[in-house]
């Protein structure tokens, strides 16, 4: 049996379900302020001037001032509901959005805004039935088929969620964040050359860390380990702390057989997170390769007591104690990475009694 430690890969959707983009509309011009309607506007205005400067409580009585001279003042529910849902306030947002779409059934920012309570709420179905509703009442709202998208992506439904993306795309071309999802979608449908495609388009509308990781995780996928390497350096320049992209980058100089290299990027990313248990896996690896079988297990244990159901880690310290001489010791943990779901575990444990 040849025996091969397995390293293990990490690619990250760096879409983020709550970026909250809950913005205050505009300011209403005002022609004096003697009349209610009148009142009612100014007091509005007093709301997204506080919004504005991230008074949040302020604004609020801005605007419960706005409604209660003016009941059916839409503009300001929608704004109250944004100001709530910036303080996490979801219930209360959700029904102010609520009032706002009772008032005006074609508001699809308050439709979104219920999307994003229900987000924070961890209610998908309803976060994505909200944002339908926004999309039936603007089909231009790209943050709507964004996040829709998001939710289809979670849920596995990546060729829905990739028409999501699309569909943002369309609506605001340099949408970095859809851009970068849409990439994740195809290299979950394992079209990646699609995925680094998008990634080099999403880094052309914003340079983020995380999307060079996506970058070079789709890369090292497509065999392209020196582009990989490029793409996961760019990403620690951006975020020295980034230790995903350290472990990455050790498991792409692993592919090349720079077994020191990888040793030293996993280094790096168990100094930023020492509790990162796939590094240590990893590193397991790159210290087998290097003949040094004692550190192999030594970094397996540490894995396996970070993460007890590790089954990788459980498999890779078995193939380190077949080296040591510890057979019975190597299949109780061939064993055991079976009953994990490791399907290679299997081959390594047939000679075991």
């Amino acid at each position: 049996m040849k025996i091969t430690l397995l390293v293990s890969s990490f690619l990250l959707c760096a879409g983020s379900l709550m970026a909250q983009n809950a913005t205050p509309g505009d300011t209403i011009k005002t022609a004096g302020n003697n009349t209610p309607d009148q009142k009612a506007q100014i007091s509005y205005n007093k709301g997204i001037e506080d919004f504005t400067k991230g008074d949040f409580k302020a604004a609020i009585v801005d605007f419960d001032t706005a409604i209660a001279i003016q009941p059916t003042f839409e503009p300001a529910y929608l704004n109250r509901g944004n100001t709530k849902l910036k303080l996490k306030d979801y219930q209360n947002a959700i029904t102010d959005y609520t009032k706002a779409t009772e008032l005006n059934p074609k508001d699809d920012k308050a439709f979104y805004g219920i999307g994003q309570c229900m987000t924070g709420l961890n209610s998908s179905d309803k976060a994505g039935e909200a944002y339908t509703k926004a999309i039936e009442a603007n089909p231009k709202n790209a943050d709507a088929y964004y996040y829709r998208g998001e939710i289809r992506f979670l849920a596995k439904d990546y060729k829905n969620a990739q028409d999501d993306f699309t569909q943002a795309i369309s609506n605001k071309p340099n949408y970095a964040e859809a851009f970068n999802d849409r990439g994740s979608c195809k290299i979950e449908q394992k079209d990646y050359k699609g995925g680094i495609d998008d990634y080099k388009e999403s880094i052309k509308a914003n340079k983020l860390a995380s999307t060079y990781n996506n970058l070079g995780s789709a890369q090292r996928k497509n065999g392209e380990l020196d582009a990989a390497l490029d793409s996961y350096s760019q990403a620690v320049a951006l975020k020295a702390d980034y230790y995903l992209a350290y472990n990455n980058r050790g498991t792409a100089k692993f592919d090349k057989g720079d077994y020191a290299g990888a040793i030293y990027d996993f280094n790096k990313a168990i100094e930023i997170n020492a509790k990162y248990s796939y590094a240590y896996n990893n590193r397991a690896s790159a210290e087998f390769k290097m003949k040094d079988y004692d550190k192999a297990k030594a970094d397996c244990d540490k894995a396996i007591q970070l993460d007890p159901n590790y089954g990788y880690a459980y498999l890779n310290r078995g193939i380190a104690e077949e080296m040591m001489r510890k057979q019975d010791d190597a299949c109780a943990d061939w064993k055991k990475a079976s009953t994990l779901g490791v399907p290679v575990a299997k081959d390594y444990s047939q000679d075991c009694q």
